[in-house]
């Protein structure tokens, strides 16, 4: 029978916990329970008030009949830095090594300060070469130290940690079709994007905007008459609030709260009905410029589905538009397969999905843990060690007392496997000097064809990918270039268009540095009719095959910060 754990997901606004199989693909649900967490308790992931959290904590586990006495904590912080990195290939048993000789490569702080953990995502095979694609995770001693102080006050033992992003997507792999796919996972304070390849992670950010930004502008507007949050997240998944474009171009779709009449006279509910496409268009677009970017990085994968989960799934309308800015068909994941749950256990699909990271975090976690308990469990089983060693020299010094030859094998035993863990330690060395070597070549053969390198007339490209890029509702009314910049005079119907095409602007290859000095409008009635500005930017060359390799490579060896923030 498999060993049950009890994993908790403690949220800024919500914390969750279900009873589950540990370290099992398929595991079972056996209990599962959510509160408020309280105002002032969580900071950043940080358990602040952590004799009040134990508190809450032990009364919901007695409330609802939970006696495991070993917990799994799923951990999202913004301290907490993560890398996706492309290592040579060693053996498992070398990775750890490898990995605390590289880490300060990857993180710009003092190591002596952090705890360490990864994940491998895969492995890449080019040619007679093989390398390791890691998700590597830092995270303070400080922080891990926090939770393990709470589960003492709880009076249960920590049996592991985990990184939100890696239990997410623990789950969220599993019910991914074949080819390459982008999830969406809309929590209230961010959102987290990640590209995936059947069960393989290919790509991860995370967004600083969420739910809570949309209600916070439904609030702000009295035409919807939201009384609280609640009413706001109600609003949002009972009425479309949404239009099914950017640019506000679906008809009008009343709710049940005021009648057609009203609703067609109520200019105050079209405005704010079009703030609210803009809070989700605030989303939609940070989600558009990770997918430019994964086509920059991997220009022959073709996106096939966009799977949207979280509490974003319950808003209507969202899907739609979506599907209609991203060209690409949107899937709601509302139901979580290869997962069992009880039969006693009634939950809502919605309920199953909102329990993602704290399901994930018991199937496979990084596995941070305390230093001090690393060294303890280190020293222990040199203890062990050292103490059958000793036993088995009494055993033989007693019977064999005259044949000391025996000595003399024991001792060459131990000279070899010192000698082997030695081979083994500079092997790594030698990998790492020769991935060091290797890199600095790439860079001074890449720098010296860049030198090399002319400007060349592209200006016939350039008006190809504007035909391309700007919104169906612009108009490009002059356009002046010379040998470093272009100049274009546009107009445009909508405001949240000028965000939406510099965006798209992004993706041209022949513009840097955009920039747009100020937008002015042309009253029509007293309405904003028409807006009209000018984009200036910097004018380059279009980069050859060989660039684009180089530029890939380099941002293989770049990585971003995430921040994870949980509900």
């Amino acid at each position: 029978m498999a060993k049950k754990v009890l994993s908790i997901e403690i949220g800024q606004q919500v914390t969750k916990a279900v009873v589950i199989d540990f370290l099992k693909k398929n595991p079972h649900v056996y209990n599962a329970f959510s509160f408020d967490t309280p105002d002032g308790v969580m900071e950043d992931g940080y358990v602040k008030d952590k004799d009040r959290m134990a508190q809450l904590l032990r009364e919901q586990m007695k409330d609802n009949g939970v006696k495991e006495k070993e917990v799994v904590f799923s951990i999202a912080s913004s301290k907490i830095a993560s890398r996706e990195v492309t290592v040579p290939y060693v053996p498992e048993k070398n990775l750890d090594n490898l990995i605390n000789a590289t880490a300060q490569d990857y993180f710009p702080v003092n190591m002596d300060e952090y705890t360490l953990a990864y994940n491998v995502l895969e492995t890449v095979k080019e040619k007679d070469k093989k390398s390791l694609k890691l998700l590597l995770l830092a995270a303070p001693d400080s922080l891990i130290q926090n939770y393990y102080s709470l589960a003492d006050l709880m009076g249960v033992r920590v049996e592991s940690i985990d990184y939100y992003g890696n239990g997410s997507m623990q789950v969220l792999q599993k019910h991914i079709g074949s080819g390459y796919s982008v999830c969406v996972q809309i929590g209230s304070l961010n959102t987290m994007v990640s590209v995936l390849k059947e069960n393989q992670q290919i790509m991860q950010r995370t967004i600083p905007y969420g739910t809570n930004t949309i209600i916070e502008t439904m609030l702000a507007h009295p035409a919807l008459e939201c009384r609280d949050e609640t009413d706001a997240m109600e609003m949002l998944c009972r009425e479309n609030v949404v239009y099914s474009t950017l640019d506000y171009e679906d008809e009008t779709v009343r709710g049940t709260r005021i009648s057609e009449d009203q609703w067609k006279r109520s200019g105050q509910s079209r405005e704010a009905r079009k703030a609210v496409t803009d809070a989700v268009g605030g989303i939609l677009l940070s989600v558009i410029r990770v997918v430019d970017y994964f086509g920059s990085r991997y220009p022959d994968c073709q996106l096939g589905y966009i799977y949207i989960t979280g509490m974003g799934v319950k808003i209507r309308g969202l899907d739609t538009l979506f599907e209609r800015e991203m060209d690409l068909p949107v899937r709601k994941l509302e139901k979580l397969t290869n997962i069992t749950f009880s039969r006693g256990f009634a939950r809502s699909l919605q309920d199953q999905t909102e329990y993602i990271a704290a399901i994930g975090a018991a199937i496979e976690p990084v596995g941070f843990s305390l230093k001090e308990l690393k060294n303890k469990q280190g020293r222990a089983a040199s203890m062990r060690t050292v103490k059958i060693i000793l036993a088995g020299s009494v055993v033989v010094a007693v019977a064999l007392v005259a044949v000391g030859w025996f000595r003399l094998v024991g001792a060459n035993k131990e000279n070899e496997n010192l000698k082997m863990e030695k081979q083994s330690l500079q092997s790594i060395n030698q990998v790492y000097t020769e991935n060091e070597q290797a890199t600095k070549k790439f860079e001074d053969a890449a720098a010296l064809h860049v030198a090399t390198s002319t400007k060349n007339q592209n200006l016939v490209a350039l008006i190809e990918q504007l035909q391309k890029k700007l919104p169906k509702q612009m108009q490009v009314s002059t356009l002046q270039s010379t040998e470093d910049k272009v100049t274009l005079t546009i107009t445009t119907k909508t405001k949240i268009s000028v965000a939406k095409m510099l965006v798209e602007f992004e993706g041209i290859d022949l513009l840097t540095n955009v920039n747009v000095a100020s937008i002015t409008g042309e009253d029509n009635d007293g309405k904003v009719g028409k807006y009209t500005f000018s984009v200036t930017a910097d004018y380059t060359q279009l980069p050859t095959k060989e660039e684009k390799d180089v530029s890939l490579d380099e941002a293989d060896t770049t990585t971003t910060d995430t921040t994870q923030t949980a509900q």
